[in-house]
């Protein structure tokens, strides 16, 4: 049972989205708050912790980038999908550099919600396909945007990984692949977050894509 926590300050759309997700059969919303300050209080009092946290951005006392600040210094175990409204890029990118593993719209068909909060459990991260292909219309145009460059010092085993890693694979699949052992797949990750300044796969998702490590199809 994946255990999540809802953050909206929308009643309604919390009522939504915790039927939307408990039909799945295997989902449990745990929690809800209607801001980041209510969420954190909950959180302290210890009676339950969420595996994943499912945020809004704009919210009243305690926006989505102030609460992934806050959740992911003191509980970096919780994973956080951003649900938004929002959707400019660079309100994205902020959200995932902060620590979120991935992004839906709220104008999204509901089962990609459901599609999203397995993704992230089972593999770290979820990215929409509108925003791989703007990756992808990135390297066709030759267009450059700050941030996440350097893939000339990776080395040929890392660049192996980031491709893995971009994958549907588990972190045990992709040791697999690699033929090594489950901690050697730990170190690759734990390297390549502090060599480019990232902590999470979805980060590293959005590093490969626009550095052209992992090709993107239209």
């Amino acid at each position: 049972m994946i255990k999540i926590a809802l953050v909206d300050d929308h009643a309604v759309t919390r009522r939504g989205i915790k039927a939307i997700l408990e039909s799945a059969g295997d989902i449990k919303v745990v929690l809800e708050a209607s801001d980041g300050l209510e969420l954190i209080k909950t959180l302290e009092t210890g009676i339950v912790l969420p595996q994943l946290l499912i945020l809004d951005i704009s919210m009243p006392s305690m926006n989505g980038y102030d609460t992934v600040d806050a959740v992911k210094r003191i509980y970096p175990d919780i994973q956080v999908l951003i649900f938004s409204l929002l959707s400019e890029e660079d309100s994205i990118l902020n959200m995932i550099t902060r620590g979120a593993c991935g992004y839906i719209s709220k104008s999204a068909d509901p089962l990609v919600l459901v599609e999203a909060v397995k993704a992230i459990h089972e593999k770290g991260f979820y990215l929409p396909d509108w925003l791989k292909k703007r990756y992808f219309d990135q390297q066709n145009s030759g267009e450059k945007r700050p941030g996440f460059y350097g893939r000339n010092f990776l080395t040929a085993k890392e660049l192996a990984f980031i491709r893995l890693a971009c994958s549907n694979l588990t972190y045990h699949e992709i040791a697999e692949q690699l033929n090594v052992r489950p901690r050697t797949v730990e170190n690759y990750r734990d390297n390549l977050f502090e060599k480019l300044g990232i902590n999470n796969r979805a980060a590293l998702a959005v590093y490969a894509f626009r550095n052209g490590i992992v090709p993107i199809l239209p």
